[in-house]
């Protein structure tokens, strides 16, 4: 599918995330759809950056943390003003969370995609490579 061609204030549910798959994005398409859909695009990586105090911990340990993280992006949701969030470098939790010993992806991706009652529509900028195996087709867009 085109960028020009996506609609993403039309995403159904609108109270759910959605997965918006996208090899090669570079900032001015991003910008320009961001702008085009009235959307706020959102770092995963800043966010996280942000609101981690570095003298708490050495380690994140965001394996042991998922209710954490998950709460954070519905906290992204809600603190917009945006009807739309585009939520770029989650695939950086992601990968962190495939090389974990145990690895609890399926549970993340479990918890992802029942979370309910999002402020916002939440649109999850991935990797085609990193898509979850069950996640329901109605809900994925690709560039």
């Amino acid at each position: 599918m085109a960028i020009k061609d996506l609609k993403l204030r039309e995403a159904k549910p609108s109270d759910r995330p959605h997965l918006l798959l996208w090899d090669t994005p570079n900032d001015l398409e991003l910008r320009q759809l961001a702008y085009r859909e009235n959307a706020e695009c959102i770092s995963y990586r800043t966010h996280l950056l942000n609101r981690i105090a570095p003298q708490s911990s050495p380690f994140l340990a965001l394996h042991m943390r998922l209710d954490r993280e998950l709460n954070s992006i519905k906290a992204i949701c809600a603190e917009t003003n945006k009807p739309l969030v585009i939520l770029k470098d989650l695939d950086r939790l992601i990968t962190y969370l495939h090389v974990q010993l145990d690895s609890p992806i399926t549970l993340f991706w479990q918890n992802l995609f029942n979370t309910r009652h999002l402020e916002s529509i939440l649109w999850i900028l991935l990797p085609s490579k990193l898509t979850p195996p069950k996640w329901d087709e109605s809900r994925i867009q690709r560039i």
